[in-house]
């Protein structure tokens, strides 16, 4: 009989400069701060918080200083959402009074701006899931993972790979003495696989099929296409006959990626750390067009954005944004002039040109 693995959802945490401290960078915990002084949360015991975080390192002090200098340079840049750097002048009046006079010149890049203040924790669940220890051991046979919207969860095998499923994703993993092998059914899964040559380790997704010995990579079965995205290592991809093509097979390279669709497939090179961000809790965007962006962004979200000005589809956007938190990539692009929201609640929310 199938188990399924099923991973609890996570909800945004308060700020806690402490916890951010220990998970994230510098940069990440300096674009929290000036989150959490732009809106009407902070308090003055935050205040004290930043002040021993930047007299406490060289480190923390110069990742402020590049969040100042974001700023500087994003004056000539603001169309560019590499930078979405929200507006100094109109954050003047929202600064906070108090004691504490150093001035807020400063903005981020997309780096999280508005909301790295939520710290991303990979979802876990029970024995099968996560825990304190690491990832457990799992004797796989006929196992199912499946994660919700927004849902991640990594478990290992009792040969040391490791699976990691991305959100909205359903997985079956089997493993016998002579194979190991996945079936993705929808989503993505990251795969580490430990090296067994007698012991191969297969993926099938939309009647592909990636093997591997000893590597590491990405397979995402989505919108009728499959791809597979390398990250160190070698596999092989067997593709089906399909679309008047004769089956066929390729071996990818660390550092390709193979994207198959309707009976017919390309690979090219891809900025794997950017590709596979979301193993971080991030996501990340190098110029994509908004259309692109958004429905990456929904698959994370029960919040449905919806492009309502066909002008802004192709408006190319670039920037980082942490995982389910849909509010800071909207107000992003609201405040770098992007775009504006409209009708929005819970469930959707409509971008209008601004």
């Amino acid at each position: 009989m199938n188990r399924s693995i099923e991973p609890r959802s996570i909800e945004p945490r308060p700020f806690d400069a402490r916890a951010l401290e220990q998970i994230d960078s510098p940069e990440a915990t300096a674009a929290a701060y000036f989150s959490l002084f732009r809106s009407p949360r902070a308090t003055a015991q935050d205040y004290d918080d930043f002040e021993r975080w930047h007299a406490r390192d060289e480190a923390n002090r110069l990742a402020w200083a590049r969040v100042e200098h974001e700023w500087q340079a994003a004056g000539a840049m603001r169309t560019d959402a590499r930078i979405l750097a929200i507006r100094e002048r109109a954050l003047a009046n929202r600064r906070p009074q108090g004691r504490w006079k150093r001035p807020l010149a400063a903005a981020i890049a997309a780096v999280a701006v508005l909301s790295a203040a939520v710290v991303y924790q990979r979802h876990e669940s029970g024995p099968e899931g996560r825990g304190e220890g690491g990832p457990s051991l799992a004797a796989v046979q006929g196992r199912v993972i499946s994660t919700g919207i927004g849902q991640q969860v990594t478990f290992r095998m009792t040969d040391g790979s490791t699976v990691t499923a991305n959100t909205a994703s359903t997985l079956a993993v089997d493993e016998t003495g002579s194979l190991r092998r996945t079936a993705i059914r929808s989503g993505e899964a990251f795969f580490e696989v430990a090296k067994n040559p007698r012991k191969p380790f297969v993926v099938e997704a939309g009647g592909v099929r990636v093997t591997a010995l000893g590597t590491a990579f990405a397979v995402r079965d989505t919108d009728d296409s499959v791809s597979v995205v390398l990250a160190h290592g070698q596999v092989r991809v067997d593709m089906p006959a399909a679309g008047g093509n004769p089956a066929r097979s390729t071996v990818l390279e660390p550092g390709q990626q193979l994207v198959w669709k309707a009976g017919a497939y390309r690979t090219g090179k891809v900025d794997v750390d950017r590709r596979l961000a979301w193993r971080d809790g991030v996501i990340s965007f190098d110029r994509v067009p908004l259309e692109d962006a958004v429905a990456e962004i929904n698959r994370y979200s029960q919040q449905e954005i919806v492009i309502a000005s066909p002008s802004l589809a192709r408006h190319p956007i670039s920037g980082t944004f942490r995982i389910g938190v849909t509010r800071g990539f909207l107000q992003s692009l609201e405040l770098a002039g992007i775009a504006r929201i409209e009708n929005e609640s819970a469930t959707r929310a409509e971008l209008v040109a601004p």
